[in-house]
């Protein structure tokens, strides 16, 4: 800073006298050479310079190169929560809203970009150029954006008149056309849906090199990486297609909350992004029905959530914070993805309309403001008052004010059906003595809307009011079924009789019950065993019908869990069982769909899935197709189809040598395709060469070979090799300094880098060697999801303990060993 000038009014200087900064504080102190007046409005003016550094934060400069191999430089920001103080003085803080105005003086050849339109642009001379913006509309500091480079842009205009941009490095404009589709449908979409126009004039949404988070919602400009905004249908996989569209309804959804309504304090971080992360499947659902994103949802985002709320070191979803660091901890699967699941139950117990009318209400009564939660919970009561009398605030502050869920233990006898309803934990706690963080207002107990069918009944609601219940079965139902959809956020515990119905029910005709409700019954199931609570044989038997499943979304539940106990049981001497009994649910599946690139979406997502899962537990004829077309990729320049490259790329050089590495990562540098980079620089970490593998995580640390934003990528591909997870955790204690300075702690790249080096663990030696690596050491507000990882291996310990052995006698009864 070079000078500080404060204005009484226009013209009449008040005389400073000093300024001092505050770094740890992150403030600046100005004293004035006489009394202010109260409600006396005065002008600030500060003289600064800021250097650009490499950093993914604040001010800070990017690159990308060209075909040719030319660096080109661009200039940009990312200022979500506290770093516009990064970049400008001021009051860093949600809850004071202002007007911005922005000037900036670049060379000729490049643009420069903002939240509002350009007012003008005149030459400057010795090869330079001004341009002046508009004054943007009232909004919070975090929301400020600001970008020079040398992007061009694909537009057009949204059915409701709003000019849509993307903006894109010259070479890849090419890939930006879907995205510009998506984004103008959704904008639309959104104005329907919330019944409130987008405020703004334009919508830019441009791509940036080098990006630490997956998007950021800046008020009419908009950040992304360039994977979750470029999309090129010859070379990207469907899973990439769908991430590009609801990244872009995540972020647009943004726009109403977070924009033009904002959290008064971090404390109601969800209230912005639980509403994006629900909204975000509603919008994308809107352009691309065919994708099913609600049944998508409950595996995606519920069961997510679900995984890491049943810790005992989660958090509520509304938690104090007081500085950076414990606000940067807070953006995490919770805040965004139990946030969302809570929305979708309240969607399902108050119904669309009523939730779209309180929405509308919050979002009228409250744009250009900040407000908290408890105000939309008010909007929600007084719109449902004239339907369902429900008292939603006194309702959910037992969902957000709480952390964890419900087990709803289920016994059926006589016809009458008793619900108890206690905490579900992964791991039971190692201490009598509740810590007061762990104490509950509510004493861990629920307003629950269960939900439930029967063979003669659609759906149905019964309400436990923070106690247990009961309700009575009509005389000719057979069976029931809890939490119809997955709608809610608890797990169901059925007795043995009612288990072995639904097992029965599902062998004979699984189409009794919708995908999400087999995808549901899989993920309670799976769960429960590996905790102890449900015998092993009952939730293997229950997998068995899977042979005859053709539906993504159960398969993409019962993967996941497949994948945790191939982690678990990797010294186990029923490895080899345990393998097989998978390959043997699969094969049948995964043959009928065929080693094609053929059907809709989800078939494609789901084959892709399968012949992936097939490679890792070992099925020959998978392994020699996907190293054929390696080969043949590699020598004769055959491509691959883009949901195939996933499985190819990995098993070439999986099961290949140098030459495959090497070749892999010619392709990683020299493609324009982002998700392509993604998917090879992902398959480079399969290989079982433990010298390559080394050098692929020493990659991670050069800027010029991996960008600082994979680095996590990196960590958490080699973690996940069966040969790396101790190479991983060394590298990660030798480069602990690096990633601190990097990344800072608590951060979403610095949480993916504990977790992922970790959480596979499952000795007590890996356990004790670990927390003796961090006594010593601040983590800062990482200490959060460092006592997570933590607990997953005291999970992961305890299931090897108590669980394994059940799971070997299962497998040894029922799975051939030739």
């Amino acid at each position: 800073m070079s000078r500080t000038l404060v204005l009484e009014g226009e013209e009449t200087e008040v005389p400073v006298i000093k300024h001092l900064e505050y770094p740890k504080h992150e403030q600046l102190y100005i004293e004035v050479g006489s009394t202010l007046k109260p409600y006396q409005d005065y002008i600030l003016w500060i003289d600064f310079k800021k250097h650009l550094k490499e950093k993914l934060e604040g001010f800070y400069i990017s690159s990308y190169k060209t075909s040719d191999g030319r660096k080109r430089y661009l200039a940009t920001t990312h200022f979500q929560p506290t770093l516009a103080r990064a970049a400008f003085p001021c009051f860093d803080e949600p809850a004071m809203k202002a007007t911005f105005q922005l000037t900036v003086i670049h060379e000729e050849g490049y643009n420069a970009y903002f939240n509002s339109e350009v007012y003008q642009t005149e030459p400057y001379g010795n090869g330079l150029s001004i341009t002046v913006f508009d004054k943007t509309l009232k909004m919070s500091t975090y929301l400020v954006a600001f970008v020079v480079c040398d992007f061009k842009a694909l537009q057009k205009m949204s059915p409701d008149g709003i000019n849509v941009r993307v903006l894109v490095p010259p070479e890849q404009l090419n890939q930006a056309q879907y995205a510009l589709d998506t984004a103008a449908n959704v904008l639309h979409f959104f104005q329907q849906f919330f019944n409130i126009s987008y405020p703004l004039p334009k919508l830019d949404m441009i791509a940036i090199p080098d990006f630490g988070p997956g998007a950021m919602e800046n008020w009419g400009l908009v950040t992304f990486r360039m994977t979750t905004v470029l999309y090129n249908a010859m070379e990207t996989s469907s899973e990439s297609k769908e991430h590009v569209a609801t990244v872009i309804a995540h972020e647009l959804a943004h726009q109403w909350f977070g924009n033009l309504v904002t959290m008064q304090w971090w404390s109601d971080l969800w209230l912005n992004e639980g509403f994006a992360s629900f909204v975000e499947y509603l919008g994308t659902n809107h352009v691309e029905p065919g994708w099913r994103m609600m049944d998508q949802f409950i595996v995606s985002t519920s069961q997510d959530a679900m995984s890491l709320d049943g810790l005992e070191s989660s958090h509520p979803v509304m938690t104090d914070v007081d500085n950076p660091e414990e606000i940067d901890a807070i953006f995490d699967f919770i805040s965004y993805k139990k946030g969302a699941a809570i929305l979708y139950m309240l969607e399902n117990f108050l119904g669309t309309e009523t939730l779209k009318k309180g929405l509308s209400t919050y979002l009228n009564k409250y744009r250009f403001k900040n407000a908290r939660t408890e105000d939309l919970w008010d909007a929600f009561t007084q719109v449902s008052l004239t339907t369902s009398h429900l008292n939603v605030s006194k309702i959910l502050d037992t969902w957000t004010r709480q952390k964890g869920y419900p087990l709803l233990t289920v016994t059926l006898k006589h016809r009458i059906v008793r619900i108890k309803q206690r905490r579900f934990l992964l791991t039971p706690p190692e201490y009598d003595d509740a810590k007061p963080s762990d104490l509950s207002p509510y004493g861990y107990k629920w307003f629950v809307p269960v939900t439930y069918i029967t063979d003669i009944d659609k759906e149905n609601m019964f309400w436990l009011n923070m106690t247990d219940g009961e309700f009575l079965l009509p005389a000719r139902a057979k069976w029931l079924k809890l939490n119809v959809n997955q709608t809610g956020f608890y797990r169901v515990m059925y007795d043995d009789g009612l288990w072995n119905t639904l097992i029965e029910l599902l062998h004979t005709n699984h189409n009794v019950f919708k995908p999400a409700d087999r995808a549901n019954l899989l993920d309670d199931a799976l769960t429960l065993s590996r905790v102890g609570i449900l015998d092993s044989a009952i939730a293997f038997n229950l997998t068995r019908y899977l042979e005859k499943e053709e539906d993504y979304v159960p398969w993409e539940t019962a993967i996941l869990h497949l994948e945790v106990l191939d982690v678990l049981m990797q010294e186990s001497p029923a490895l080899s069982l345990f393998h097989k009994f998978a390959r043997n649910l699969m094969k049948p599946v995964a043959e009928n769909l065929g080693w094609t690139d053929e059907g809709d979406h989800l078939k494609k997502k789901l084959r892709s899935a399968l012949l992936r899962v097939l490679v890792r537990f070992g099925d020959e004829e998978t392994i020699k197709k996907s190293k054929l077309t390696f080969q043949n990729w590699m020598h004769h320049n055959v491509r691959v189809a883009p949901n195939l490259r996933s499985v190819v790329y990995s098993s070439g050089v999986r099961f290949g040598g140098k030459e495959e590495w090497q070749f892999c990562w010619q392709q990683y540098q020299e493609t324009q395709v982002p998700s392509e980079k993604r998917l090879l620089l992902t398959a480079l970490g399969y290989t079982e060469d433990m010298w390559r593998l080394s050098q692929y995580l020493n990659y991670s640390l050069d800027r010029d070979k991996v960008r600082p934003q994979d680095t996590a990528l990196v960590i958490g591909v080699a973690a996940r090799n069966n040969i790396g997870r101790l190479l991983t955790w060394r590298f990660v204690r030798m480069n602990w300094p690096y990633f601190v300075e990097m990344f800072g702690p608590g951060s979403f790249s610095m949480d993916m880098i504990l977790s992922e080096s970790i959480s596979h663990f499952s000795s007590k030696f890996d356990y004790d060697e670990v927390k003796s690596f961090f006594s010593g050491r601040d983590v800062g507000t990482g200490v959060q999801s460092l006592q997570q990882s933590l607990e997953r291996v005291r999970a992961n310990m305890r299931w090897r303990e108590n669980t394994e052995a059940s799971v070997i006698q299962w497998l040894q009864h029922n799975v051939h060993s030739t």
